[in-house]
């Protein structure tokens, strides 16, 4: 049933998109330009010209490469969880050797 729904929707998809921009309007081009044209159109006495409009300078991209790209990390290699330092202690370990007889029951532990 599946397969069937899946190759009729592969089917029948192109032929809905077709039938729906026949029937949609299309909008057409209009002849107006991006940008407003500047009239240069002489100013009256005693209207003083616009001032000019300031131009941003270029921006670098926010992006650049590293200065070692290709290169790989100084620590490349090490595990990334592995405590380091002289304060890390060792794990704890248990006074008395787990026995599975004193798990409580239903433990995982208990059910070797």
């Amino acid at each position: 049933m599946y397969r069937t729904f899946a190759i009729g929707t592969l089917l029948a998809a192109p032929l809905i998109v077709m039938a729906v921009q026949n029937v949609v309007p299309q909008n057409a081009p209009t002849d107006q330009p991006d940008a407003p044209e500047q009239v240069n159109a002489p100013l009256p006495p005693g209207i003083p010209p616009p001032p000019p409009i300031p131009v941003a300078p270029p921006v670098a991209p926010a992006y650049s490469s590293p200065p070692d790209a290709g290169r790989p990390l100084a620590g490349a290699g090490q595990p990334m969880l592995s405590p380091s330092g002289p304060d890390t202690a060792p794990a704890p370990t248990p006074s008395k050797p787990l026995n599975p007889a004193d798990a409580p029951p239903g433990s995982p532990n208990g059910e070797f």
